[in-house]
């Protein structure tokens, strides 16, 4: 048998530099405890983001570089070589003790990422969704769950760690069990 995948939705992987990844994520962390302070202490389950312009914050220029840096390798992985990318958008999410990020797209862009700055025990998932809009028509339950027959996948993400993905591609964040 050959198996031929036809239109890949795929994920890029980074790793930030180890000597890089404890200033970026000491940052990262000080606009999360500024986004910490507007928590409603009486919803636990509460999910907060950062306001969007955080890429012109000089304190986040170094991730802002290494975000960039990564786009533009995908760009010519892509073939998209000699396309100008600029960042349009980032924000610091946190999800406190049984918070969920709900499943969404960013229609307004060509990639979307996460770059992770801290991950306590029980949390540090991100979960895909399979973007084939007839993939769950009839259907029948697999034997053994795979990568290739699941409707969503989640994927483990450690600190220091940086994904981007085409923006069409639909995520989300499952419970945060930490």
């Amino acid at each position: 048998m050959e198996v031929l995948p036809l239109f890949p939705t795929l994920i890029w992987k980074f790793r930030l530099p180890e000597d890089a990844v404890s200033m970026i994520n000491d940052a990262v962390v000080g606009k999360a405890d500024e986004v910490m302070g507007h928590l409603v202490p009486d919803r636990p389950r509460q999910f907060m983001q950062s306001h969007q312009k955080l890429h012109q914050d000089p304190q986040l220029a170094e991730l802002a570089g290494f975000v960039q840096a990564g786009a533009e390798g995908v760009l010519k992985f892509l073939a998209l070589g000699r396309c100008p990318i600029e960042i349009t958008g980032l924000r610091v999410n946190i999800g406190r003790p049984g918070a969920v990020h709900k499943s969404h797209r960013h229609p307004n862009n060509f990639f979307s990422g996460t770059c992770y700055a801290r991950i306590p025990q029980g949390a540090g998932a991100i979960q895909f969704s399979d973007p084939r809009s007839q993939s769950g028509l009839l259907s029948p339950q697999p034997e053994q769950l795979s990568q290739h027959n699941a409707g969503k996948i989640t994927l483990p993400v450690a600190e220091g760690g940086l994904m981007l993905w085409l923006s069409w591609f639909e995520h989300g964040v499952p419970v945060n069990s930490s």
